[in-house]
């Protein structure tokens, strides 16, 4: 095993270690939590997470890459493909209109769908 393999083999250890331990350590989450913590419910299991968002939702019409980035499951390269999508074909009508978008499909959609809007309501 590589220095770099054994490396990304601890980090994943970690990160399993302290989702696991967020699991074990907040059991009421469900119940009160602070607003910078969004849930992730996986069958009974709740994970708990850090929303990484602002208080106002995220305009798909208007917000840059770096923007779109702050939703959770959208990286540099769907954020990308989100406005270049809107350059080709203006501004979206609805939220469900994402998934025309190449990579964002309704599993996806649903996890960031409370924090985004196409509207002017969320800015």
């Amino acid at each position: 095993m590589t220095d770099q393999q054994e490396r990304g083999l601890v980090l994943l250890v970690c990160v399993g270690l302290l989702v696991g331990g967020a699991v074990l350590l907040w059991p009421s989450a469900r119940d009160a939590r602070p607003s910078w913590v969004r849930p992730i419910y996986v069958a009974d299991v709740v994970v708990v997470a850090p929303t990484f968002v602002s208080a106002g939702k995220v305009n798909v019409n208007t917000a840059d890459v770096a923007e779109l980035t702050k939703l959770p499951g959208i990286g540099d390269v769907l954020a990308a493909r989100i406005v270049a999508y809107r350059v080709a074909h203006g501004p979206f009508r609805t939220l469900d209109d994402l998934v025309l978008v190449k990579g964002i499909g309704p599993s996806t959609l649903s996890g960031f769908r409370d924090l985004a809007t196409v509207s002017d309501e969320g800015h």
